[in-house]
């Protein structure tokens, strides 16, 4: 079966301004829902037994509507047809739940965390830091280094509790995700340590120096070195 980018090829997601731009938008993605419901028929068998043409129909257009408001594109659609393929209820899911596919699909496909994964790692990273070994820490990507590491100091900033964080956690990973598939690269962080400055014992003379200028400062007797 042929996925959703081979069948339409492009759909430009965009806040159009004039009508002729909008009236495009709306066919472009009306094109992908009609192509994306022949699939859900074969996934959801049992939803469709009880639709009438009217109330298909009806249901088109919202989920015309939450695509365009939430961008989603053919790319996005494969990622959540994986997801949806893989469910054992029959019925056809709505446009959120649908829509909440396409955003976990697309972060498995790119190697990011779930929201669970990643609140567990920044509660472990948050007992970690502050270890003389720290830099050592095992993040266990380039991507999972910036999640965890922004998420703690959002975490440290507004003082979240696990359900706010998870929250949070997923809508990073799903901007992430959204990034990745538009052309992103993630960025390899830098974690090495700054070296280290070479001590050299001081001279004679530099000593002398530094004894007669705390003397000056603090108004110390005479300082005579042995």
């Amino acid at each position: 079966m042929k996925n959703i980018a081979e069948l339409v090829p492009q759909i430009n997601i965009v806040n159009a301004v004039d009508k002729p731009k909008k009236q495009q938008q709306k066919e472009q993605v009306a094109e992908v829902v009609n192509k994306l419901f022949s699939q859900l028929r074969a996934a959801c068998p049992a939803m469709f037994h009880t639709l009438n043409h009217n109330d298909e129909n009806a249901i088109k257009r919202q989920w015309i509507i939450g695509f365009i408001e939430n961008g989603i594109n053919p790319a996005m659609i494969n990622a959540g047809m994986r997801i949806a393929r893989q469910q054992s209820n029959p019925f056809m899911p709505s446009v959120g739940q649908f829509i909440g596919w396409c955003e976990k699909g697309l972060t498995e496909q790119y190697g990011l965390p779930t929201a669970e994964c990643l609140t567990k790692a920044v509660i472990e990273f948050g007992k970690y830091k502050g270890f003389d070994d720290f830099c050592d820490y095992d993040y266990g990507s380039d991507a999972n280094y910036w999640l965890i590491n922004d998420l703690h100091r959002i975490m440290q900033d507004e003082n979240l509790g696990i359900e706010k964080l998870q929250l949070r956690a997923e809508k990073m990973i799903a901007e992430m995700a959204k990034k990745i598939m538009k052309g992103y690269v993630i960025p390899t962080p830098n974690k090495a340590l700054p070296k280290k400055v070479e001590e050299r014992p001081l001279s004679n003379e530099i000593q002398l120096s530094k004894l007669e200028e705390i003397k000056q400062k603090f108004g110390f007797g005479h300082v005579t070195s042995s």
